[in-house]
């Protein structure tokens, strides 16, 4: 039975994965489409703190500082500065033929704009003069402004913006303040028709299929789903609440039964319940896409509530017992994960691009954290209450619902998970394990991503 639904699910992750991706970008171009409707675009930015802005800080003789009513520059030495406005995609300049600005200064400057129609294309640039401190406020009409190159020489307004900067000369201790920028089209204009997502596709093809169309029309949108209005502000916290209170009822409730000989031998079915709750919060933080460029308080919360209560089981001893290294004679299996991982990257992989230090780090750090989850606190919890190959199989699904909705990672960390949590069950060692994780993630890194596998993102990350 335990095969024939490992089976099942190995094919299901695929499914799952691909109408995730589905409903996500269907969802993400009714907004898109609300913001044409509204007089704006997706091209829209508040402005509140560095992460608002390319590389979180000003390039050049400025000083970027958060307000809480936008962003400050100030200007350090008299030099010019820029500002870069954040391309999640290319923004096409003959749809979305207006900048607004809203911002202001405290002294007169110099202001102008800089585009690059591709990453790899030479600036041009467009000059808006000497703007007195409360005329930054206004509609700037791109396709009307007169746009130089390097040497000096008029070309053709760009039609194409992978890079937008605003650049300004500010006496010496003077400020700019930002506060909110979008392009926005002219009043006749009307979005593309929508269009329909194709069946079949996987996760990536779908993905890829955005992609090339969005390279060919950036103000393309998919399917037809309709805006939803923003919710209460107490709502997207409700679920959180939710989550800690049942951390909190269902241990009091526990310890407030009596122990009778009925009550204390079921404590491996309060183990199962345990397992759950642990990894509820995760599997909702990532698996629900909350896992963005800027993630939300709510899902941080849920996933740091899920974690917080597998520690407080680890310090009060709920946890079955674990070790670190193990018997050393067997402390290679899970390590064999590493040659099917260099034979997976010599058929269908590419020359190493490795991850930097820090990225590295990151990856060995979040593998530990996830197999002492998975294994040392859910199948260990759940093989006190179901047989070895069913406590193997929930966490091998578990293990594969954490990279949601990278639907080849799924599959490809469902059968490591398999094998793994199988040779944890044995001998509960947890650092064999890790290590082999860690180190399989790295090869992938560097030798598969951007190719057959697009990517080691996971959650809404694996959208971009």
């Amino acid at each position: 039975m335990a095969v024939l639904l490992a089976l099942a699910s190995l094919l299901a992750l695929p499914w799952l994965a691909a109408n995730i991706v589905r409903g996500a970008i269907e969802r993400d171009s009714a907004k898109d489409r609300a913001a044409y409707a509204a007089g704006s675009s997706p091209w829209h930015w508040h402005l509140r703190d560095s992460g608002d802005v390319v590389a979180g800080r000003a390039f050049g003789g400025g000083q970027l500082d958060a307000l809480s009513n936008g962003l400050q520059v100030r200007a350090t030495d008299g030099t010019p500065f820029e500002i870069g406005l954040p391309l999640r995609r290319q923004a096409d300049l003959r749809a979305l033929t207006t900048l607004r600005l809203d911002a202001g200064a405290s002294a007169r400057g110099h202001y102008g704009l800089d585009v690059r129609q591709t990453l790899q294309a030479p600036v041009v640039h467009a000059d808006l003069g000497d703007l007195a401190p409360d005329s930054l406020s206004r509609a700037v009409r791109l396709d009307r402004m007169k746009w130089l190159d390097a040497a000096g020489h008029v070309v053709n307004a760009p039609v194409r913006a992978a890079m937008l900067r605003l650049t300004a000369t500010l006496p010496a201790g003077q400020t700019l303040t930002l506060r909110e920028a979008s392009l926005v089209p002219p009043p006749a204009w009307l979005p593309p028709t929508p269009l329909v997502l194709p069946g079949g596709l996987t996760a990536e093809g779908l993905l890829d299929w955005r992609d090339a169309r969005l390279i060919t029309s950036p103000t393309e949108t998919f399917g037809h789903a309709q805006a939803q209005p923003p919710p209460p502000a107490w709502q997207p916290w409700a679920t959180p609440l939710l989550y800690l209170l049942l951390l909190l009822i269902v241990p009091a409730t526990r310890a407030a039964m009596k122990p009778t000989t009925e009550t204390a031998a079921p404590s491996a079915r309060a183990g199962a319940v345990d397992a759950l709750l642990v990894i509820v919060g995760p599997l909702w933080f990532i698996a629900g896409l909350g896992l963005s460029p800027r993630p939300g308080a709510p899902g941080i919360a849920m996933f740091l509530l899920g974690l917080a209560y597998a520690l407080v089981l680890a310090i009060r001893r709920r946890l079955p017992r674990w070790h670190w290294l193990g018997a050393w004679r067997n402390a290679g299996w899970p390590l064999l994960a590493l040659p099917v991982t260099i034979a997976i990257v010599a058929v269908a992989g590419h020359a190493p691009v490795w991850p930097t230090a820090g990225r590295a780090l990151l990856y060995i750090g979040w593998a530990f954290v996830q197999q002492w989850l998975i294994l040392a606190v859910v199948a260990a919890l759940v093989a006190r209450v179901l047989p070895r190959p069913m406590a193997v199989l929930i966490a091998a699904v578990a293990f594969a619902l954490l990279h949601t909705p990278n639907g080849l990672l799924m599959q490809l960390c469902f059968v490591a998970e398999l094998g793994w949590a199988w040779w944890y069950l044995h001998r509960r060692a947890l650092f064999p394990v890790a290590l082999a994780h860690a180190l399989s993630a790295l090869l992938l890194q560097a030798c598969l991503t951007g190719g057959i596998l697009r990517s080691l993102e996971v959650s809404a990350r694996f959208l971009g």
